[in-house]
């Protein structure tokens, strides 16, 4: 992939793609399949070294798990499984899984599930409740955070934040509106970064999955928001990841899709993953080798 000139963007859902942005957008996000594997559904995907990954799964009949499995040539061989209600998951550096679980769970604090086993709880924002979280490279966890009760739709008095804490997980920096005061958020449900720390959150607009890109410097300032390629009747992203490059990577399942931005929020690739027999791709992530 190649990126396009860089340019200062800002831009809103009433306008979906920069203007001053180059017109060329590739067609190629991902050239070939290197492997593929028949799993139950996966909602969520994490990649971790000696071709470990951890999957959440969640399927129309409510059952819903977090799978550690090893990638072997023709299966993924289950080391692990844990059934439970979640919501997002994440991986710390020692190998311990993180989750936040769903609204209809009466508790949501962070849980963190150690290689030994050994369940304990991280953090417990009350009365909030969590959304997505992430680590970003100086091991800092970055939660979405929203009010008690039904999460959507979005009212005036709804209070929906991007929360940063540090290493001890005292609250740095609380994002919640722009320098106009207009609420950032609605629903954040995942959550990445780049090497700069800069902030990507794929945030949900209403209960059919539509949403958007929201992004912000490390400090919380909004760099830009991204609603879609102007030929999309609808964007429902559903994963998001970034390359080393900084570029995001985008699985929209609406239109069996793969889009690339830059970290200027300009689109440089997009891709219709049918044409390699690919269907409603839901979850993306990186390995160490840069597989997709």
């Amino acid at each position: 992939m190649k990126s396009t000139k860089d340019h200062e963007v800002i831009s809103f859902c009433n306008k979906r793609e920069d203007s001053t942005a180059s017109t060329e957008v590739l067609s190629e996000v991902i050239s070939s399949i290197f492997n593929s594997y028949t799993t139950l559904p996966v909602s969520n995907l994490l990649c971790s070294d000696d071709d470990i990954v951890f999957i959440q799964s969640s399927t129309v009949y409510g059952q819903n798990r977090i799978i550690k499995g090893k990638m072997l040539k023709t299966s993924i061989r289950s080391l692990m499984s844990l059934d439970e209600k979640i919501f997002d998951i994440e991986l710390d550096k020692n190998g311990a899984v993180l989750f936040t679980q769903l609204s209809d769970v009466a508790e949501s604090p962070i849980q963190m599930l150690l290689p030994s086993g050994e369940m304990k709880t991280v953090l417990d924002p009350k009365p909030m409740r969590l959304l997505a979280l992430h680590l970003n490279k100086d091991n800092e966890l970055i939660c979405g955070l929203r009010e008690q009760g039904s999460p959507l739709p979005v009212h005036e008095f709804s209070v929906r934040q991007v929360v940063v804490f540090g290493k001890d997980y005292k609250k740095k920096i609380t994002i919640e509106t722009d320098i106009n005061g207009t609420k950032l958020f609605r629903y954040p449900s995942r959550i990445r970064t780049d090497s700069k720390n800069n902030i990507y959150v794929l945030d949900r607009r209403n209960t059919d999955q539509t949403g958007r890109i929201v992004a912000t410097d490390k400090s919380g300032r909004l760099k830009f928001t991204y609603c879609g390629p102007n030929d999309f009747e609808s964007f429902m992203p559903t994963s998001i990841v970034i390359t080393p490059s900084d570029n995001i990577v985008l699985s929209v399942k609406s239109q069996d899709a793969l889009l690339v931005l830059s970290s200027k929020g300009n689109l440089i690739a997009k891709q219709f993953v049918h044409e390699l027999d690919i269907t409603t791709p839901s979850a993306l992530c990186i390995d160490s080798e840069d597989f997709y």
